[in-house]
């Protein structure tokens, strides 16, 4: 997901840097800044509210986006190293069936967790997606080179154990571009004659939500969806997770990239790879320090960004329907979020 045009003219970009010149509005102000809360309560927030919001409809037919707000009773920089690394995993209610960090450079042995023998009907779900995946046709998100491989792997032997080893030497690959050269690795994928690029789903969706993009212009900047700053040196965390999504199996990689702005973080936890159902996501988080009743925690606004092929059969109601289902999805790993803070200090 890399490397488009720069949104801005340089002009913009210079309004933009006199302006963080001036005083720090604090966290509250700041948050209303750029979101759509208006109203944010920290003390109701302290007691467990989830603040949320449907994405505007946006022009691009294959996107939707939310936002949400909430407290952590933890320190802004504990609470950022914590939505770093967090596993859903253990929380049957999430629906993931996996989650594992990637070495860097990664390896073969990362993926060897990955297991296709079971009885979850999602994951043989997806089993059967791969198994019937030939060089010219498959309803996964492969290039044509990906397809070709997949399919002459799993044919030759098509049990569970043999379709993991074949997947994981895909996912492997596509892991290890990512790791070097980030989303300039990432091959698009060919979906119905179409070629369909992460990273253009992902700044295209960027494009529609200027003021967002401006917030999180610092950390962007250095991952290389705003302009082309890319800092190479710079190491997220790597992982990737098998789960249920809309009860089709499904793999994502994924990045999660940390950054320190004045006394707050900003985080972007980014798919650069899916295996199906949607193209690419990204998860945009601001974490501030706050007091709350003489005690220290973090307020966190969360933006999420979904671009999926089935988005642009949708209109009006359905879509905000869509919307609806996205965020109680979202509330729900936040909830998860929320419990592991307070009995895991």
């Amino acid at each position: 997901m890399r490397r488009l045009a720069v949104f801005f003219t340089v002009g913009f970009w210079f309004v933009l840097s006199v302006a963080a010149l001036a005083a720090d509005p604090g966290p509250v102000e700041s948050l209303k800044g750029f979101s759509d809360f208006q109203q944010v309560d920290l003390a109701r927030l302290s007691n467990g509210d989830v603040l949320s919001e449907r994405g505007s409809l946006m022009d691009f037919p294959n996107g939707i986006s939310s936002q949400t707000c909430f407290f952590v009773p933890l320190s802004a920089e504990e609470t950022a190293k914590r939505l770093q690394l967090w596993d859903p995993s253990p929380h049957g209610e999430l629906k993931a069936f996996a989650f594992h960090s990637l070495h860097v450079p990664c390896e073969l042995a990362d993926f060897q967790q990955l297991d296709f023998k079971t009885s979850q009907k999602p994951v043989r779900w997806l089993l059967d997606k791969i198994i019937a995946s030939t060089p010219a046709r498959s309803d996964l998100n492969l290039s044509h080179a990906e397809a070709q491989e997949l399919a002459g792997c799993v044919q030759k032997r098509a049990d569970p154990r043999k379709v993991s080893e074949c997947v994981a030497k895909l996912l492997l690959g596509r892991a290890s571009a990512f790791q070097q050269k980030g989303l300039d690795g990432c091959q698009p994928y060919e979906v119905a004659g179409e070629s369909v690029s992460p990273a253009v789903q992902l700044r295209t969706m960027l494009r529609e939500q200027l003021t967002i993009a401006h917030e999180f212009s610092p950390i962007l900047k250095k991952i290389g969806l705003l302009g082309n700053e890319t800092v190479s040196s710079w190491t997220p965390f790597y992982y990737w997770t098998l789960f249920d999504a809309d009860y089709h199996g499904t793999i994502n990689l994924g990045a999660v990239y940390q950054l320190p702005v004045g006394d707050h973080y900003q985080l972007a936890d980014m798919d650069y790879y899916v295996t199906g159902n949607y193209y690419a996501s990204a998860t945009l988080f601001e974490v501030w320090p706050v007091q709350v009743r003489g005690q220290p925690g973090a307020l966190v606004w969360r933006g999420d960004f979904f671009a999926a092929p089935m988005l642009a059969f949708t209109k009006g109601t359905e879509r905000i329907a869509y919307g609806a289902l996205m965020l109680q999805d979202i509330k729900k790993e936040i909830h998860c979020f929320q419990d592991e803070a307070k009995t895991k200090r």
